[in-house]
């Protein structure tokens, strides 16, 4: 008979412990989970699931099916796409681009278009506004702003108007997270519009002053590799930036 020995035991043993913590959270995260292995998503968007980690992200905004979640920025649909996917046919997706950004570069206007006709959904209701000014029909349960936050810099959106226009939008008790590329420390705006990265340090002073706390600061997309130096555009960077995620939450009521 071949005994095992104490580590292989102990390995074991760890497991047994385990694993009933990880199939409770992947239970608990089956409306994600089956968002993301949804054979009908589009190509381009499975391909940067393994930079993005969207189990993880879509895990902060605590959402489930039913749920009504705001995109601010939403681009190519990557993220709505898989928010209107989690929520199901009773949720909402409300997938917002900015105004001003179209101001800058008029030819994205049609991105987002493009990808509700290549992947129709029929719980996403689509907007374009100005961030500061962000009217929602009515309150969400959690919102979303990738990589744009830098943007709102030098593009003039009055943030702290914005903040509060975003707490606004939300139920007592809902997230707001934000995800955005690392710059070095003190970077202006010509960093902000040129590498399309943000000093980190700004955002949480900001967004709180609206009324929001801070439940989380998420390493999860960190790379301490990246000298933060470089376009995030630039190939070798390209979905590989040193990222923040911070999870804000509006206060539940007393």
């Amino acid at each position: 008979m071949n005994l095992p020995n104490p580590l292989q035991l102990l390995l074991v043993l760890m497991g047994a412990f385990l694993l009933p913590i990880y199939a409770s959270e992947t239970t608990n995260n089956k409306h994600i989970l089956s968002a993301i292995d949804d054979p009908t998503r589009q190509k381009e968007h499975i391909e940067r699931d393994k930079a993005r980690l969207p189990a993880k992200i879509l895990s902060y905004l605590s959402i489930e099916q039913g749920s009504e979640v705001a995109e601010l920025a939403a681009g190519s649909g990557y993220y709505a796409a898989l928010l209107s996917r989690a929520v199901g046919d009773n949720g909402t997706v409300y997938a917002v681009d900015p105004s001003l950004i179209f101001d800058y570069f008029p030819q994205a206007k049609e991105t987002f278009n493009k990808f509700m006709q290549l992947d129709p959904r029929s719980n996403i209701h689509y907007s374009v506004q100005r961030m500061d000014e962000l009217k929602i029909g009515e309150p969400v349960d959690a919102v979303l702003m990738a990589l744009y936050y830098h943007d709102t810099i030098w593009t003039g959106e009055n943030r702290p108007e914005m903040n509060r226009a975003i707490y606004q939008a939300l139920k007592p008790g809902g997230r707001f997270v934000v995800i955005d590329h690392h710059a070095v420390s003190g970077a202006d705006a010509d960093v902000n519009k040129q590498l399309h990265r943000m000093d980190a340090s700004i955002v949480i002073p900001e967004v709180t002053a609206a009324g929001f706390v801070l439940v989380e600061k998420s390493s999860v997309l960190s790379n301490s590799s990246d000298p933060r130096t470089q376009s995030v555009f630039l190939p070798e960077w390209k979905g590989k930036t040193d990222r923040f995620v911070y999870v804000f939450e509006r206060p539940k009521k007393k």
